[in-house]
C-alpha cells in the first residue's frame, strides 16, 4: 500500500503538467508500467509510470526516447484514416513534450505518459473462428501503415532480431544448471534457435520487417462490442512481420489458426512458406517467454512443463521440416 501511494504521488505530480491534477485518479496495476485511470469530466485517460514490477528487466524501455518513438507511433496510427483499428491516442503535456518526467521524493526520476481511454474489455472466453479473423485482419492493417509510415527523426526502438534471440537464450541456461529444464531440451532450443537464425537471414530486411506491436496477444487487445482494439504498444519495436503474427497465434486454437492468416491475407500477401517461417518464429518467441521467467520462482513449474512439451511436440517436427501450428491436439 505504501508503494502505491508513492505512486500516486508521482502520477498527480505527472498530471499536474497536463492540466489534470484535480481529477480522480484509480489505481490499475503494476505489471511493465504502474497504470492509473484519470477520470475528467467529459472524458477519461490512462496514465502510465514506466517503471517494471521486476527490477531485471531491461530498462531499455524507461528511457524518454524509446517510450516517446512508441508514443510518435501511436499517434501516427491515430491519423491514418487508411486503417480501420482503433488504438489509444497519446497526449502532449502543457509544454508539447510526449514524456513527463517527475523528480520523486527519493530523487529518482519516473518517466510517465499519457493517453485517452479507449472503452472494452478483455474477454476471457475462447476465441472463434470469426475473432482470429478479425485479428488478423487488423495485424495487416498495423503492418501496411508500419510499411508506408516515414520514420520521424530520432524514432528508437528495440530490434527483434538474431541477437534478441541468442540473448533469450543465454539468459535460459541457468535453468539448466537449477535443474528446471534438461540439458537434452536446452540444446534442442539451441538447436531451433540455429534454424531460425538461419531463416531470418534468408529472409532479410526489405518487404518482410518492418516495426510492429510484438505483443499482441490475449490480453493485449479489448472487445467492444464485436470490434477488436489492439492496446499496449509498449513492447513495439523493428522486426519480421511473421513473427508478430507468431506472437498472436499461440492463444488460438489450432483449427481457428487458419482463419488467423486469411484475415491477414485480405489485406497483405504472406510469402509461399509462411508458415514454417511463422513457426519458427512462433519457437522464438516461447524462447523469448522462458527466459523471462526464469527467474521468477512463481513460474518455475510452468516453465519446466512448457519448455519439455516445445522441445518434445514442437521442435522435432519443426527441424524435421513438418508443420505443428495446425495440429488438433
Amino acid at each position: 500500500m505504501t508503494q502505491i501511494y508513492a505512486y500516486k504521488s508521482i502520477a498527480k505530480a505527472a498530471l499536474n503538467q497536463y492540466d489534470l491534477a484535480d481529477e480522480k485518479i484509480q489505481f490499475l496495476g503494476h505489471s511493465e508500467n504502474v497504470t492509473f485511470c484519470v477520470e475528467a469530466a467529459a472524458e477519461k485517460f490512462l496514465l502510465r509510470i514506466h517503471q517494471p514490477v521486476s527490477a531485471s528487466q531491461d530498462d531499455i524501455w524507461q528511457q524518454p526516447d524509446i517510450i516517446e518513438s512508441e508514443l510518435l507511433w501511436l499517434a501516427a496510427l491515430h491519423r491514418d484514416r487508411n486503417i480501420n483499428v482503433v488504438v489509444q491516442k497519446p497526449i502532449q503535456n502543457q509544454q508539447g513534450e510526449w514524456v513527463t518526467q517527475v523528480l520523486a521524493d527519493n530523487k529518482d526520476i519516473f518517466c510517465c505518459s499519457l493517453l485517452r481511454w479507449i472503452d472494452g474489455n478483455i474477454s476471457e472466453t475462447r476465441r472463434t473462428s470469426q475473432q482470429a479473423h478479425q485479428l488478423g485482419l487488423i495485424i495487416a492493417q498495423l503492418h501496411q501503415h508500419s510499411s508506408q509510415w516515414k520514420l520521424p527523426q530520432n524514432f528508437i526502438r528495440p530490434t527483434y532480431d538474431e541477437n534478441r534471440l541468442h540473448a533469450a537464450l543465454e539468459a535460459l541456461y541457468p535453468a539448466v544448471s537449477n535443474n528446471l529444464i534438461s540439458a537434452e531440451h536446452y540444446e534442442l532450443l539451441t538447436t531451433a534457435t540455429h534454424y531460425i537464425e538461419t531463416t531470418m537471414k534468408t529472409l532479410g530486411r526489405s518487404q518482410h520487417w518492418g516495426l510492429i506491436h510484438a505483443d499482441l496477444h490475449e490480453s493485449n487487445y479489448l472487445f467492444d462490442n464485436q470490434q477488436i482494439r489492439p492496446i499496449d504498444f509498449s513492447r513495439c519495436g523493428f522486426g519480421y512481420y511473421l513473427y508478430d503474427l507468431a506472437q498472436s497465434i499461440d492463444h488460438f486454437l489450432p483449427q481457428i489458426r487458419s482463419s488467423f492468416f486469411a484475415g491477414y491475407q485480405t489485406i497483405r500477401n504472406l510469402p509461399d512458406n509462411y508458415l514454417q517461417i511463422t513457426e519458427g518464429f512462433s519457437i522464438m518467441a516461447s524462447i523469448e517467454v522462458f527466459a523471462f521467467h526464469a527467474n521468477n520462482p512463481k513460474e518455475h513449474e510452468w516453465l519446466s512443463n512448457t519448455v519439455k512439451y516445445v522441445a518434445q511436440k514442437h521442435i522435432p517436427k519443426f527441424l524435421q521440416g513438418e508443420s505443428f501450428l495446425l495440429d488438433i491436439i
